[in-house]
């Protein structure tokens, strides 16, 4: 039972953590062509290595270049703009 509480606990911190974090994303269609801090979802085959990143770029797909770069079998997603 405790386990269940735990595993319980442990979504809803993550649901709380993830709302708040894309609270202060602005992911407007003409927001993906705007220089500035883009949050990229980074995720790489194995489970290895997922995790969002911020990251200062020209537009979306520079950011994405640039969130990727040196990783191996790994792909982003872009999230928004960081307001």
């Amino acid at each position: 039972m405790k386990l269940v509480s735990a595993l319980g606990l442990g979504a809803a911190v993550l649901i709380a953590s993830t709302s708040l974090a894309s609270a202060a994303l602005d992911y407007s269609r003409e927001k993906y062509f705007v220089a500035g801090k883009h949050q990229i979802y980074v995720w790489c085959t194995g489970g290895t290595g997922d995790s969002s990143v911020t990251v200062d770029a020209a537009n979306a797909e520079d950011a994405i270049r640039k969130a990727v770069a040196g990783k191996a079998n790994c792909w982003g997603a872009w999230q928004g703009l960081v307001s």
